[in-house]
């Protein structure tokens, strides 16, 4: 099986390393022979002396994709708009694809899926998601036969590592966020992390497959950190709860919610304990229970792990390939709704900062009857300069109740203090 690399950065180079370093051992695990042939990328001197003995470094991506000699194509660009040309180009040739470009497949999936079932080839990506964690195979083949209700997750290890340092050494979020920088955990520009965005691409690939539907990433929606206050990080772990970013992906009642928050999760969860750079994932279905999946969430050697995998899946599966790859079922007439956002029902935390005056406490609780809105938790902290803040961690409503409160909730604030809400965890899909 001769294998064409598109790209040479962190890991594309991890994967080349890996193959040359492990040779010997993938090629025990396998009777097909593998070959490294032909590696392209914008700057072929940071691949000399790093390919295989004889294996071909070129400037143009296209000289792979169009080599009929390649059986498999290994997609490491990053870029999602020239990847899916690639891909593209790389099926229509007949060539099987190995890709780790999440955004691409959460946005243009069944396009890829499409061409694929055309060519009768496989698009495999392992490396995608969660690195070190064999979510993809184990979602298509351990829990294949599983009618799966729910995904829950910590996907981002950069957001992690960052609300970990707020969390552990009680510093702001922009010198968590620095700090990560420091130590290779967040990019020059880490807006992709913090918002949200690249944990929102890998759920969406997460629920496709577990679910077997196309997911419209349009309607996944995503928020990320950058908001995240140290005084709530303070307060939920004070009421025995750790803030996380929380990509869930749940069918209820038929209908998919598919999300990414900052949320506290309980300290008994095995979510809470996820610390640092880690991604742990929690998975429902119907035969296998409860599952919960650990490990590290990027890395160049980590990911190059992951990719190495779908080179031996395709090496031991023979020439088959197609629509199975991605886990969408393509032609299916009724794909379900999406839960509308004011349909949505979870507890909620909520800080109320208000003038330390008499009856202030009473017109929160007044507010909160009115709606309908019973509490858990309701604490009023010390005052600070005549100002207080007041936590209430309420039981599952509904966000249109939500909507309906805040408002009021604010108004009882008053002008220039602040009213801030995070959802709480469901227990029952957070081991």
């Amino acid at each position: 099986m001769r294998i064409g690399v598109l790209g040479f950065g962190t890991v594309a180079s991890a994967t080349v390393d890996s193959f040359v370093s492990n040779r010997d051992l993938i090629r025990s695990k396998t009777s097909t022979n593998i070959d490294v042939v032909r590696v392209a990328t914008r700057t072929p001197a940071r691949a000399e002396g790093r390919v295989p003995a004889g294996c071909e470094i070129s400037d143009d991506c296209w000289d792979v994709v169009n080599d009929d000699s390649i059986d498999v194509v290994i997609e490491l660009t990053g870029d999602v708009a020239f990847g899916k040309e690639l891909i593209l180009g790389a099926l229509s040739s007949g060539k099987h694809v190995i890709t780790a470009n999440k955004a691409l497949l959460a946005r243009h999936g069944d396009e890829i899926l499409a061409h694929a079932e055309k060519a009768a080839r496989s698009v495999l990506f392992e490396g995608a998601v969660a690195v070190s964690i064999p979510i993809i195979k184990t979602l298509k083949e351990s829990a294949a036969a599983n009618r799966v209700s729910s995904i829950v997750g910590i996907l981002n290890g950069t957001s992690n590592y960052v609300l970990s340092q707020m969390s552990e050494q009680g510093v702001d979020f922009a010198d968590a966020v620095r700090d990560a920088q420091g130590k290779g955990y967040a990019e020059a520009d880490p807006t992709l992390d913090v918002d949200g965005e690249d944990a929102a691409h890998k759920i969406s690939l997460l629920a496709a497959l577990a679910f077997g539907f196309p997911i419209d990433f349009d309607a996944v929606e995503f928020s990320g950190i950058s908001d995240v206050e140290l005084i709530d990080i303070e307060f939920a772990q004070r009421f025995g709860y750790q803030m996380k970013l929380i990509a869930h992906a749940r069918l209820v009642e038929g209908r998919l919610d598919v999300g990414v928050e900052p949320t506290l999760v309980e300290n008994r969860s095995m979510l809470a304990q996820v610390r640092g750079s880690m991604n742990g994932i929690a998975l429902h279905g119907d035969l296998l229970g409860s599952a919960f999946l650990y490990g590290s969430g990027a890395g160049g050697v980590q990911t190059a792990s992951a990719v190495l995998a779908d080179v031996l899946e395709l090496a031991n599966r023979g020439s088959g390939g197609g629509p199975a790859d991605l886990g969408f079922q393509r032609g299916k007439t009724t794909l379900p709704e999406y839960v509308p956002a004011l349909d949505r029902t979870r507890a909620f935390y909520i800080r109320v900062q208000l003038d330390d005056r008499t009856g202030s406490l009473a017109e929160v609780g007044a507010v909160l009857a009115g709606a309908g809105v019973s509490v858990s938790v309701l604490h009023q902290d010390r005052s600070r300069d005549g100002v207080t803040d007041l936590i209430i961690a309420t039981h599952t409503i509904s966000t249109e109740q939500l909507g309906q409160v805040l408002p009021l909730l604010r108004n009882v604030a008053g002008p220039g203090h602040s009213v801030v809400v995070h959802p709480i965890l469901d227990a029952e899909i957070a081991p």
